[in-house]
């Protein structure tokens, strides 16, 4: 890769990740006012109009919708809809900075589902070790947080884990779909379809016509998860990827959850222990292990 794409590539994975580490943030200060649906629907909802203008100004091609809004809907369900709420719950009873940690598990288990499901992306002894450090990892940050906050702790990392099952099928998903439209296409289409997937669950579960108004800083903060952490953050990742392909793009992931520390931390004042330092490595450690590009043995 020459020089100059280089830079330009590190660039955008940078600012991708700038978008998607404060998402944690976002949601744990919006979550006291907003029901988990409800924020999520915001959430999509928001990104899906914004996406929509810029498809639009930018002229891209219309999406299939007759032959393929299953395949976006599939796409919809398992990479926004289920792992956004599954966070958001999650939120209720772990703090941002674990989220964030947390989530970088996403490429473990896409690993694991591509190995099983998909056609061409076996094991080797780099993805091994790197599945085998994630799951050490994230013993060393779920047992103590376990023994000291009980039940509710347990729940909130549980959920979290089910969201990047999520995102791990998924992406494998995705992968194996030839739906022959640019990438932001594709995900304008999926981020509408989950918008009205959500809308009667919100009114039905959440029931948010019947709760006060929400504060300004709630509100900031589903608009931050709108603006920044989908519409704004995919817009970017996808550009990434067009300059230098997905693999490459997605070592955005790395520098998440040491923004979303950094962040809970500065902001929240959460707690940064020990074992949240020495897991937070041996994760983001495996995650770089089962990337494609590490994986030549």
């Amino acid at each position: 890769m020459p020089k100059t794409l280089r830079v330009q590539s590190l660039a955008l994975i940078f600012l991708c990740a700038l978008c998607w580490g404060p998402s944690y943030l976002f949601i744990k200060i919006a979550i006291p006012e907003i029901p988990p649906i409800t924020l999520v629907l915001l959430r999509v909802a928001i990104a899906a109009l914004i996406l929509s203008l810029v498809c639009r100004l930018q002229r891209q091609p219309r999406f299939d919708w007759k032959r393929c809004w299953r395949q976006a809907l599939v796409l919809g369900l398992t990479l926004n809809a289920l792992p956004f709420v599954l966070i958001s719950f999650a939120e209720l009873f772990i703090t941002s900075s674990l989220a964030g940690i947390l989530n970088s598990l996403t490429l473990i288990f896409t690993a694991l589902f591509a190995h099983f499901f998909g056609k061409e992306e076996r094991f080797t002894r780099n993805k091994a070790f790197g599945i085998i450090l994630g799951i050490i990892g994230l013993a060393i940050i779920y047992l103590p947080g376990v023994l000291q906050q009980g039940i509710k702790s347990s729940l909130g990392v549980f959920l979290i884990i089910v969201a990047c099952i999520s995102y791990g099928g998924g992406a494998v998903y995705a992968r194996s779909q030839v739906l022959r439209a640019p990438g932001i296409v594709v995900l304008t289409a999926q981020l509408i379809l989950t918008t009205i997937v959500l809308i009667p669950f919100s009114l039905f579960i959440d029931r948010p016509y019947a709760l006060p108004w929400p504060g300004l800083e709630a509100i900031g903060g589903a608009l931050g998860l709108g603006v920044i952490g989908t519409a704004l953050g995919f817009s970017l990742y996808y550009k990434a990827i067009q300059l230098a392909g997905a693999t490459y793009a997605s070592f955005s992931v790395l520098f998440v959850p040491i923004l979303a520390m950094i962040l809970g931390a500065f902001f929240l004042h959460e707690q940064l222990t020990w074992n949240l330092y020495l897991g937070t490595l041996l994760i983001l450690v495996g995650v770089t292990a089962v990337n494609p590009t590490f994986n030549k043995t």
